[in-house]
């Protein structure tokens, strides 16, 4: 079992299976912390409309909400950090920060049915993280 775990979240995808995943590696004492990116173009984009960054950080918090919800159903602690930033570096950076032991992601590929094997979000965190890396599908 896994005390610390990292776990990306993009609030566009279904994330049921990762948050299966992490109710099978978490044990008594873990915590997830779920880890949400605000890209460039999209802060970008809500400053031009006049939207304060403030008010997408909380649109987004409100879009973690289910994954929160099941993180309650399966008895989890969690943590929510929303960053500013590229997903891909983000992501990369808490993970290789030494606060976790495993990082677990959706693969927004598979759930799309493209082609590829895996997304470029998920394939960068696999490839430069320096702890494991689950994708889920």
């Amino acid at each position: 079992m896994f005390k610390n775990i990292l776990l990306g979240v993009d609030t566009t995808l279904k994330n049921e299976k990762a948050l299966e995943a992490v109710s099978r590696l978490a044990g008594e004492g873990s915590t997830v912390t779920i880890l949400n990116a605000i890209s460039e173009q999209d802060a970008q984009a809500s400053i031009k409309s006049g939207v304060h960054l403030d008010k997408l950080v909380q649109k987004r918090s409100e879009g973690l909400a289910s994954t929160r919800e099941s993180l309650d159903e399966y008895g989890i602690q969690y943590k929510e950090i929303i960053v500013r930033g590229n997903a891909k570096e983000q992501l990369v950076k808490e993970a290789n920060s030494g606060k976790y032991e495993i990082v677990v992601l959706s693969n927004r590929k598979a759930e799309d049915k493209k082609k590829f094997v895996l997304g470029s979000v998920s394939h960068k965190v696999a490839k430069r993280a320096h702890i494991p890396v689950l994708i889920v599908k």
